[in-house]
């Protein structure tokens, strides 16, 4: 009975073992691979021997010729791929093993770019002669990578640029069109494509304004500006807006007046000889007949300026102020003044009026109060320029057409260059004009040209004038001759300044 008993209780225990048994599994690692290709990013060409570390496994290997790698037997995960090499910056990439796959990836490693050396002053080291300058600088990069500039150029006083060129692949620039007696700062920006360097500020002065001979006026762009030149050779641009002809320098040389449609009506503007500390003079317009036949003056103190306006002569203060506006004379019905002069020599003024025609032309000379006129010289069927008194203030110089000829465009066939006296002994009727230069002689104007706008030099030795076409179209040229004042003694004619016209003597 007791043996039955204890197999019972080892039956039991069994029972009870085997219902509370659970089954257990244990989950198998998984593993995969990572291949790559490492490529340099500027030229999708394979980077050899780049070291590719595996973090955190800490593995390490080396690209081969191809720039391809391999890790095998990487356990699933995710990891980091440091590749490395000289002259390249350091390149991470994040990749994913699961699995039995394995894993692709491509690194492009960018070059280690050093920036290029910073830009050496090569010229100008000290000041430029005139104002037009080449600028040079220097500048390399270790990488012979192309570089690329940006030019400041700031000029005194000023906080804005006054220039600013980008992008240019030379190491030097030239300018123009400078100031005179003016200093310039200047600085390169130098760019390799990836890097910027900027240089140091440097700075030049431009030379001293010459002393010019000659003022005339040039068509630039289909306008009339007015220049000045030293030899006649060279010639630097004064003025830039609008249209501006017929200079005429002061009597102390040191200022130039002109007439101007900058401000649409025609009015006379005032400069210094180097084109500085610019203004306008009058307040009533110029006015006339034919705007580019128009002329004036200044009073022999250089103080005030006399110009046509229409029918009447104005006074008006040359600074500029507006003081003293004032008309001195009036034409008579019908007629308009076209231009003026005004000699120190006995205080008198000579006056050319034109009538309904550009051919209808009379002078008059006056008091510089405008009084006590009386008309010298009537031409009703001939083209003449303004009147010019000479130095001495005896001889009063123009240009006339012998040929008589009238068209609607004012044009003339054969204009010569004449004068009449004007002086104390001078005949008080109407006068015929006497020749400058003589026929015949070898400084006669060629056939077929105008000679025009005749004035004379400082000294009154020689007589400056524009020699042209007779149609009106090519080059104008600036002409001088030597005159001793009598009729027909106008010698060694000679070229001054080729396409230029409406010259002055300073």
């Amino acid at each position: 009975m007791k043996k039955l008993y204890n197999l019972f209780l080892l039956l039991l225990l069994l029972a009870i073992s085997w219902g509370c048994t659970e089954e257990q599994f244990v989950e198998p690692l998984q593993y995969g691979s990572i291949s790559g290709q490492v490529l340099n990013k500027k030229d999708g060409k394979p980077i050899n021997k780049a070291a590719i570390r595996l973090n955190p496994s800490g593995k390490t290997l080396q690209t081969d010729t191809t720039g391809r790698f391999r890790f095998d037997t990487i356990l699933a995960g995710k990891y980091t791929l440091q590749a490395t090499k000289e002259a390249f910056r350091d390149q991470l990439a994040t990749v994913d093993v699961s699995g039995s796959y394995g894993t692709a990836t491509v690194i492009y490693m960018a070059n280690e770019n050093p920036p290029p050396t910073e830009p050496l002053l090569v010229a100008p080291t000290t000041s430029v002669s005139g104002i037009a300058t080449i600028l040079k600088w220097k500048s390399t990069d270790s990488n012979k990578d192309p570089l690329t500039y940006d030019i400041i150029i700031t000029r005194e006083g000023s906080t804005a640029p006054t220039q600013l060129v980008s992008g240019i692949s030379g190491d030097s620039l030239i300018l123009k069109g400078l100031a005179y007696g003016t200093t310039y700062y200047w600085q390169v920006i130098v760019s390799d494509g990836v890097n910027t360097v900027t240089g140091k500020m440097w700075s030049f002065r431009t030379g001293s304004f010459p002393d010019i001979s000659y003022v005339f006026a040039r068509r630039v762009e289909g306008r009339y500006q007015i220049f000045a030149s030293a030899d006649g050779n060279s010639a630097i641009q004064l003025t830039y807006p609008g249209s501006n002809w017929r200079p005429i320098v002061s009597p102390n040389r040191k200022q130039i007046a002109f007439i101007s449609n900058a401000e649409t009506n025609l009015h006379l503007f005032v400069m210094n000889y180097d084109g500085s500390n610019l203004r306008r003079a009058t307040t009533v317009p110029v006015g006339g007949l034919m705007p580019a036949d128009l002329s004036f003056c200044w009073s022999p103190d250089g103080t005030q300026l006399l110009y046509p306006s229409n029918n009447k002569l104005y006074v008006v203060q040359a600074d500029g102020s507006g003081n003293g506006s004032r008309s001195i004379c009036q034409a008579p019905v019908g007629r308009a003044f076209a231009g003026c002069d005004w000699t120190p020599q006995g205080d008198r003024i000579i006056a050319r009026t034109t009538g309904s025609s550009i051919y209808d032309n009379r002078f008059v000379l006056m008091s510089s109060q405008g009084k006590d006129t009386l008309t010298i010289l009537s031409k009703i069927n001939s083209r003449i320029g303004n009147p010019v008194f000479s130095v001495a203030g005896d001889k009063a110089i123009f240009s006339y057409d012998e040929a008589n000829f009238q068209n609607e465009q004012g044009r003339q066939l054969n204009a010569q260059l004449g004068y009449v006296p004007v002086g104390s002994t001078a005949p008080k009727g109407l006068r015929d004009p006497l020749p400058v230069m003589a026929p015949g002689t070898g400084s006669t104007k060629a056939a077929g040209t105008n000679d025009l706008e005749p004035r004379f030099s400082p000294n009154g030795s020689k007589i400056i004038f524009t020699n042209v076409s007779n149609t009106g179209i090519g080059e104008c040229t600036v002409m001088a001759v030597d005159f001793t004042g009598q009729s027909g003694s106008g010698q060694n004619r000679t070229v001054l300044i080729r396409g230029s016209e409406m010259p002055y003597w300073r």
